[in-house]
């Protein structure tokens, strides 16, 4: 089952089932690599559900990093990239090597900004990057990809449904379907 694009709106429409296929897609391919790291750092807020399952799958710990760049209606502007000064986690203390994982590199500003306050702040021996879908026209490119796109679709990923539901409309939508 390959994401489809909807002609209509020129989105790239990606199901949980698919999105979950390239995320261990993308696991498969850091497994490859080799790249010895001994935390994940996930970019928040695309990044965590990318990030969750391969520390999971790798029993490596999780290390949130908040980043920011798009906003307005439906989340879809782009804005500054913004970068939290600091990392949570739980671990006694970052190893030297880290995996930054991180939905997609569109233009590569979100995560060339995060690599660069990470080789600055924490200086790690070794940060390999790694996205489930590169956009071709990407000025930064990851270490690993799951998906090269070779156009500049917007990529309807499968949470994003929450981006214009409110709690108002998930009662209304509980109290109008039969159980």
């Amino acid at each position: 089952m390959k994401p489809f694009i909807d002609p209509t709106a020129g989105e790239l429409v990606v199901s949980w089932e698919q999105y979950h296929a390239l995320i261990e897609h993308l696991a498969l391919l850091i497994h490859d690599r080799g790249c010895p790291f001994d935390q994940v750092v996930a970019l928040s807020r695309g990044g965590l559900r990318v990030g969750d399952v391969l520390s999971r799958l790798f029993s490596r710990p999780l290390v949130v990093m908040a980043a920011s760049s798009h906003g307005g209606a439906n989340g879809r502007e782009r804005g500054h990239v913004r970068v939290g000064q600091g990392l949570a986690h739980t671990c006694p203390r970052l190893g030297s090597h880290l995996l930054l994982v991180d939905d997609l590199a569109d233009r590569g500003a979100t995560l060339s900004a995060a690599t660069l306050w990470l080789r600055q702040a924490i200086k790690p021996d070794s940060l390999t990057t790694a996205v489930l879908w590169l956009k071709r026209h990407s000025a930064t490119r990851p270490d690993i990809w799951a998906m090269e796109l070779p156009a500049s679709p917007w990529i309807f990923q499968p949470f994003e449904r929450y981006e214009q539901l409110t709690p108002a409309a998930l009662l209304q939508q509980a109290t109008a379907s039969p159980r």
